[in-house]
């Protein structure tokens, strides 16, 4: 089965790079517009990830699923569905050097034609993904395309 591996460097503590990622504000300051995210006590949860006017075809499009795992400054994983069934996206948080060490694995593909290619996509995504997460919490940066 196919797995996504992405590996980067953030020079800020991981605090901040955790609380970037496990809150509504901190998705929709750097990646999406209208996320929402709810965290129960128990580290469960539900994500709806949210982008308007996405691509040139100016796309509203909406993804997520349960929170499964939120562990303060340690990992955060999620499910979605961008192929034929749901992935499981795992960030792991790891305090390095003068910042963190932030690593993503997603699982759940097929080798199905529809999961191969949300796979390759969601692989390339990710990859940007991280780079302007790098960007948005080191320098303050944030891309959004306004079409």
């Amino acid at each position: 089965m196919p797995e996504i591996n992405h590996k980067t460097y953030i020079k800020v503590p991981v605090e901040k790079v955790y609380k970037t990622i496990s809150t509504s504000q901190g998705w929709n300051a750097w990646f999406t517009d209208e996320t929402s995210l709810v965290i129960n006590p128990d580290g469960t949860g539900d994500l709806r990830l949210r982008w308007t006017n996405f691509s040139s075809e100016n796309e509203t499009i909406e993804d997520g699923g349960k929170i499964l795992e939120a562990i303060p400054n340690k990992r955060f994983v999620f499910q979605w569905s961008p192929g034929e069934q749901s992935s499981t996206v795992t960030f792991n948080f790891e305090p390095y050097k003068e910042g963190t060490l932030v690593i993503l694995h997603e699982t759940g593909y097929t080798n199905s034609e529809r999961d191969l290619k949300a796979c390759i996509d969601c692989a390339t995504g990710w990859g940007e993904a991280l780079t302007l997460l790098k960007i948005y919490l080191e320098h303050g940066i944030v891309y959004k395309q306004d079409l």
